[in-house]
């Protein structure tokens, strides 16, 4: 008898009907089974027809890939020039930090750091899963251009809000920024290295989990002021899906040199170098150790501050810094900076979105800890200090570079006029000292990033500034900016308990490394309010980076518009208000109206002083004749690319020195080669 078909029908009928599933081995006793392995953190690239094995590590929950090589080491014949892109192969050992750039060590007659710093490192929640990926932020750390590494900056906070952090080196001091001004040694070597580090990110980053189209360039201080100069250059048309610019400006008064040829000369002076042919000198340089250019980078900085005062300290200046190159003659490579961008009508390229803001007390822990007896001295010895002398100096000072027009307005409100806004009594110093930490911030800091956000909003495209006001445990910004004149050397000062300096804010989105990315050791020391007040400091930034807006709560917050001067206040109860240093701002800025208002009468200034304010200029309505903001004006979408228009700037020179033809190993659909005269 046949039994195989009924036994085959009682077989699926068990199946059917028995609901507990699979039968399960059980076995009694014996030792744990041992765990699976986590996923292993390597990557494989493919790109330029090149492939790569990445091997990072795992920093649980997430995956962590050091030291990635961007760029070939800028030394030699090389230093000063223009960074040459270097491209994933082979095996990839992305397990130990770089070396930072070469820089002083604070405080003491040394040097550390490697000429051969293009490196950067990538922080991801998540291995590629097939969908579009995670919005992405490329860090630029600040340091006045002149500390500072990508090391330092422990970003576990923002990776667990579910972005992929990519923080990158660039080449600091002369060695990164000397120029003469000319086609000689143009400058801006280290803007080249950054642009080249975030289309690493565009052509890279999908391989990481990330989102090539939705990159958020980021930076604090100068590293602010760059992210906005790089994302708005046309040599980087697309690679940017939005900014954060933190406590800085491409119209900040330490943004660029406007002297860069007189730094240059000191620079090779200062090391026996040869200054009758610049490319003689430039050569003399090329021979140099790197220390000895860095240590007379030192002894510049140092000069400046002793010949210029403290304001100098507060407001940078103090050497080889970014430059404005022009417009591109047709016969070289374009340049990556060609007049400020917020001025050039055909520098800003999409309407991409913009966060930026200040702390509530940018320049108060410098002016009561490492300035404060030069300026005590002069608040007692200098009849009328605030008025006749601060102010004067601050409006030279102010950040607005490139218009001419807007320069002769801000300095038609007589510096008297200010009396009334920096009233103090004289026999208080400690009054003293807050009404001139007032006064900097507002000119060097308030000022700028008010006129940013107004720039960007007259053109419709979304802007938000926010004022960091939290006063916690995690007040240290000397643990990031260690050195930088606005910080000093030590890490004590006689500040008050209510005081959020610069770069405080940092302590709140990042955890403080050394250089090579050692703990300090201080990142416990906070309380429950502080804890509360980085979630949501890091959600604001995370959900900026992925929806380009923000959001409090449930409630979206508008965009900065020019008639409510809007903001976001930053503490642990965030709120949005409005009138951001309203009557201040008009202060600085001449805005007749805003003066006239019963807001600001306590601030007296005369009739007579507001009648001399031209209309054309800086309308209280907003920024009126000015050139600042025009520059959004013709736009498109972020991302798009005209390849006929990239195929057109392509020059066989440009070809011969590192920049990949886009029609030779063309990458996937999600990684894209944007050619813009990476080399020599």
């Amino acid at each position: 008898m046949n039994l195989t078909p009924l036994l085959l029908v009682l077989t699926l009928h068990g199946v059917v009907c028995d609901e507990r599933g699979a039968r399960v081995r059980r076995i009694v006793g014996g030792d744990a089974a041992v765990a699976p392995p986590e996923d292993d953190p390597v990557v494989f690239t493919r790109f330029a027809g090149k492939t790569a094995r990445v091997l990072g590590v795992r920093d649980l929950p997430h995956y962590v890939f050091r030291g990635i090589r961007y760029g070939h080491a800028p030394a030699g014949k090389e230093r000063f020039l223009r960074p040459r892109q270097y491209f994933l192969q082979g095996f990839e050992n992305a397990t130990r930090f770089p070396p930072p750039c070469v820089q002083p060590v604070p405080g003491q007659d040394k040097v550390i750091g490697d000429e051969d710093c293009l490196f950067l490192n990538v922080f991801t929640p998540t291995l590629p899963t097939g969908l579009e990926g995670l919005p992405v932020i490329v860090w630029i750390h600040g340091g006045g251009y002149r500390y500072g590494s990508a090391s330092q900056y422990g970003v576990r906070h923002l990776v667990g809000k579910q972005v992929v952090v990519v923080t990158i080196q660039y080449r600091l001091g002369s060695l990164g920024f000397l120029s003469t001004g000319s086609k000689t040694l143009p400058g801006n070597a280290a803007l080249w290295d950054m642009v080249l580090a975030v289309q690493w990110t565009r052509n890279y980053i999908g391989f990481f989990g990330g989102n090539p189209h939705k990159i958020v360039v980021m930076g604090h201080g100068t590293g602010a002021s760059s992210a906005i100069m790089v994302a708005l250059s046309n040599v980087a048309k697309g690679l940017a899906s939005g900014i954060v610019a933190m406590s800085g400006s491409s119209l900040s008064r330490f943004a660029t040199d406007d002297a860069p040829k007189n730094t240059a000369m000191q620079v090779a002076e200062a090391n026996g170098c040869p200054v009758v042919s610049e490319l003689t000198m430039v050569k003399c340089l090329q021979n140099l150790s790197p220390d000895s250019i860095i240590k007379v980078d030192s002894s510049i900085e140092s000069q400046r501050i002793d010949n210029r005062g403290f304001i100098s300290g507060l407001a940078g200046k103090l050497g080889s810094a970014p430059v404005f190159e022009g417009r591109r003659d047709g016969r070289s490579l374009p340049p990556v900076a060609e007049n400020e961008p917020l001025n050039d009508p055909d520098s800003a390229h999409s309407r991409i979105p913009l966060l930026t803001g200040i702390t509530k007390d940018e320049t108060k822990r410098a002016c009561q800890g490492q300035y404060k007896d030069e300026i005590v001295k002069k608040l007692r010895g200098v009849p009328d200090f605030l008025d006749k002398v601060l102010v004067k100096n601050l409006q030279d000072s102010l950040g607005l570079q490139s218009n001419n027009n807007t320069r002769r307005v801000l300095s038609l409100l007589d510096p008297k006029q200010f009396k009334n806004y920096l009233e103090y009594s004289k026999s208080n110093i400690h009054e003293g000292l807050g009404k001139i930490s007032e006064a900097t911030g507002d000119a060097l800091f308030n000022v700028p990033a008010f006129l940013t956000a107004d720039a960007w909003s007259k053109q419709n495209a979304p802007s938000y500034l926010y004022r960091f006001e939290h006063v916690g445990k995690k007040k240290k910004g000397y643990n990031f900016l260690k050195g930088l004149p606005i910080i000093g050397n030590s890490t004590q000062s006689d500040d008050s308990n209510d005081t959020v300096a610069h770069g405080d804010e940092l302590a709140y989105l990042f955890d403080a490394q050394d250089l090579q990315g050692r703990s300090l050791g201080s990142n416990d020391d906070s309380n429950e309010e502080d804890d509360k007040v980085r979630d949501i400091f890091t959600q604001m930034v995370t959900d900026f980076a992925r929806f380009g807006k923000l959001s409090l709560g449930n409630e979206e917050v508008k965009p900065f518009s020019i008639t409510d001067n809007n903001f976001v206040q930053v503490g642990p109860k965030p709120k949005v208000s409005n009138g951001f240093r309203f009557c201040e701002m008009g202060l600085w800025l001449g805005l007749a109206q805003r003066l006239q208002s019963s807001s600001c009468q306590l601030f007296k200034v005369l009739d007579s002083q507001l009648k001399n304010l031209p209309t054309g200029v800086l309308k209280p309505g907003g920024l009126g004749g000015n050139k600042i903001g025009d520059a959004l004006g013709k736009v498109g979408k972020p991302g798009a690319v005209d390849k006929k228009k990239v195929q057109e700037k392509l020059s066989p020179v440009s070809n011969s020195l590192g920049m990949l033809n886009p029609n030779r190993d063309k990458p996937k659909s999600s990684q894209k080669v944007l050619p813009f005269g990476i080399g020599r």
